[in-house]
């Protein structure tokens, strides 16, 4: 019987900066398994000791797991805005535009210390959106609610963020500081 184990590796480097581990991620490449897998234990064995960064997350018989998402959308908006994620409350007060006002609140929960521990947030034309770190159904249950004169809670199911899909994932945090 085959076991699946999945393994995610995430980092912010370009694929020519990782060196002898750059054929792992080119799908051309994928038929050399032998070279893939010697440029993977590499690779991993530079994370191990720190001279790479990154986030390695591997799940024993898992499926790939895929984040949870909601989203704050700011239309006409007014005054102070934003939402409470995860029972923590964040707003700012609303800028010269929605879309700025957006990319304030996307800065703000970003830049909380509680916050940024549980989702990250981008932001696009009054919409920020709002991912959970952790993926798989675990971020199914962060809850988002709208605060504000023009803001709005979409993605959602029964007030929580929604979309989280396979099995969760813990991270294995492999870095140099």
């Amino acid at each position: 019987m085959a076991v699946t184990t999945v393994i995610r590796l995430t980092h912010n480097k370009a694929l020519a900066a990782l060196g002898n581990a750059a054929p792992i991620f080119r799908a051309t490449d994928a038929c050399h398994s032998r070279d893939v897998c010697l440029a993977l234990a590499a690779l991993f064995e530079r994370l191990a000791a720190g001279l790479e960064q990154g986030v390695l997350d591997i799940k024993p018989g898992g499926t790939a797991a895929v984040a949870a998402w909601g989203t704050l959308t700011i239309a006409s908006g007014s005054g102070a805005v934003g939402g409470t994620i995860a029972g923590s409350a964040k707003t700012v007060t609303w800028a010269t535009s929605d879309t700025a006002s957006a990319a304030a609140l996307k800065a703000a929960i970003n830049a909380d210390a509680t916050l940024n521990k549980l989702v990250v947030a981008t932001s696009a034309l009054g919409v920020v959106t709002i991912t959970a770190l952790a993926p798989g159904l675990i971020g199914n249950q962060l809850t988002l609610v709208a605060s504000g004169t023009g803001v709005t809670a979409g993605h959602l199911a029964s007030g929580k963020m929604t979309g989280g899909t396979g099995d969760d994932v813990a991270s294995v945090s492999l870095s140099r500081g």
